[in-house]
Order: structure tokens, then sequence, then C-alpha cells
């Protein structure tokens, strides 16, 4: 990630400095970038699988504090982010949290679960539904047992269509859902609406207009060149401002993670599971260089991957000694 860091920043600041506005930000921007890489470490060694899993569940379970006590009705709208302040940042939060629960006891698995699939539904994020299905799918392949909670969980989402007047504003996608769940309409265009292709369709041509080194840091910001709406896609911003080799590393550092959680799904479902779904919500987001807590779960899914491999390695070597003794 430290690589990675350089080359975005590095190419960008050199290619075209127009869209920085503020150096001074753009610095700071810089140095918290690096302290969280650097400095940050030190906590993803010392985090464990518990820690997160309860951390995630205290956060999840803000938005209902949100909803009962610190609702506005004047700034908040008709979806739910608890202390996050963005509803998809809550999304997210919910989807590593259901995906890290399949590496708890199996009574706080359900628990998390539940709370992880309820507050995600009132983020009301097409991503976690997305995200939240696949989740499940891969889940059957380590146990068909699962398909268990697949089911309480459309219960559920059912259940919120229904009896959802204790929510302070209603949001047009649950309205839309509502009436079409009961027949009463047929029209998904509110649910395709603000759709993530039309907005990565806007950015394709200044994208590959310079494809090797793009076209500067803070290009494809909302508001600069291209859009006054972001690209809402972590990779399309990467190539757009730090060019092919920027996206290239982040690519195959991503895949090798990928590839390696991948070979440990049975001993270790959660890794892989939290890996496709922070990979799927860097599809619809943009905020990867200055978002910390991608940054941190980054560094600890790496950290928890390639520990368990080693891990995995030490045994068959100690197993291989015992042997030849």
């Amino acid at each position: 990630m430290i690589t990675l860091g350089v080359l975005y920043f590095g190419i960008g600041s050199l290619v075209d400095q127009t869209y920085i506005s503020d150096e001074i930000n753009y610095f700071i921007t810089i140095a918290k970038f690096f302290i969280v890489i650097i400095a940050g470490y030190s906590v993803v060694k010392a985090t464990s699988n518990k820690e997160l899993f309860i951390f995630l569940i205290v956060g999840a379970l803000t938005v209902f504090l949100q909803i009962f006590f610190f609702f506005n009705p004047l700034t908040d709208g008709g979806r739910y982010s608890g202390f996050y302040l963005n509803p998809n940042s809550l999304g997210f939060i919910c989807m590593m949290g259901y995906a890290l629960s399949y590496s708890v006891e199996k009574k706080w698995r359900f628990i998390g679960q539940i709370i992880f699939t309820i507050v995600g539904f009132l983020t009301f994020s097409r991503t976690f539904i997305v995200v939240w299905l696949f989740i499940n799918i891969l889940s059957i392949g380590v146990s068909i047992k699962n398909i268990r909670i697949l089911a309480v969980g459309l219960s559920l989402f059912i259940g919120l269509l229904i009896f959802n007047s204790f929510l302070p504003k209603s949001n047009p996608r649950l309205d839309a859902m509502t009436k079409i769940f009961e027949g009463k309409s047929d029209n998904t265009a509110d649910l395709k609406e603000d759709g993530r292709t039309k907005t990565w369709a806007i950015y394709y041509p200044a994208l590959f207009e310079k494809p090797l080194f793009g076209q500067g840091h803070n290009a494809f910001a909302g508001g600069a060149k291209v859009s006054p709406v972001g690209p809402h896609n972590a990779y399309i911003k990467t190539m757009g401002e730090g060019g092919l080799p920027t996206l290239l590393v982040m690519l195959i550092f991503y895949t090798l993670m990928l590839k390696t959680a991948w070979s440990q799904f049975k001993q270790h479902p959660h890794l892989f599971l939290m890996i496709i779904a922070l990979l799927l919500f860097m599809a619809t987001n943009h905020s990867y260089w200055t978002n910390g807590y991608l940054m941190f779960f980054s560094m600890w899914l790496q950290y928890q991957v390639f520990k368990k491999i080693n891990n995995i390695s030490s045994i068959k070597e100690q197993e291989l000694q015992q042997k030849q003794e």
C-alpha cells in the first residue's frame, strides 16, 4: 500500500496540478494517508476478529440512536447512516461485519448477522443488498445450513416493507419496493435512479483520453474536470488521476489477497467474503484515497490473509520435520 500511495500521489501531482485547489490540504491528505498506512499497521496487528466484530456491531447500532434520538428532518433524508454520516458508509460497515460473523461463535454469529442485516437494510443501499445476497450464496458453499440466515434475512426485509411506520421519514426506494411487493405498482424508476453505470459512463471519455498517466490529482473529483458528481468508483478514480500503473498495482494487490483467501475459504471463509465485499464497495465508492476505514480494512485483511497462510506453511513444515525424524 506504500507503493500504491507513492504511485497515486506521485503521478497525479506530476502530471497536472490544475485541480489541486489548496496545496496545504493536498499535503495534509498525503500525510494522513501515509500515517494511517505506516502507524496504523500496529493497530492492525493487534486487532483480533472478536474485537473488530464488537466494534462493528457497536457502530451499526448507532443507526437506532440516529432514528430515535438525533434524527433531523431538515438535514437527514430517508436513508439512515447512524454516526457514520453517510448511509453508504454504514452499509459498508454492515457488509464487513456480516462477512466477519463467519469467524465467530455460532450464537454470536447469528446475533451479529441479524443486526447487520436489519441495519444494512435501513441504509437502503443497493450495494449492500447485492453484496448481502452474494455473501449468503457463497456461504452456502461452506455449509448448506447457511441457507437459513438467507431465509431469515429475506423475511426481515419483507417485514421492513410491511412494518416501516417506526421510521421518522420514508424513503423513495422503500416506497417503490413496498408498492411493488403489494402489487400496487410495477414502476422501478425510483430503484434505478442515480444508477452507478450511468455515472461511470460520464467519466469514460476523460478516462481513455489519457489512460497511461491520467489527468492529474483531483481531476476525477466531483466538480472538477468531468462532472459535478464524482465517479462513484475507486478504480475509475485511481486510473483517471494516477494512471494505468497505479491501477495495475491496485489490482495486483487485491487479486493476490483474493486468490490467497480463496485457497483458505473452507477454513477461514470470512476473509474471502470480506475481500469480496470490499472490492464490490470500491466499485461503487470513490473515497478510497481519503477514507481511513477502507485503508484499515485493506491492511487488516492483508495481514490476516498472509498470517493464516504463513501459519499453515509453518504447521506443514513442522509435520514434515516430525515425519523425517
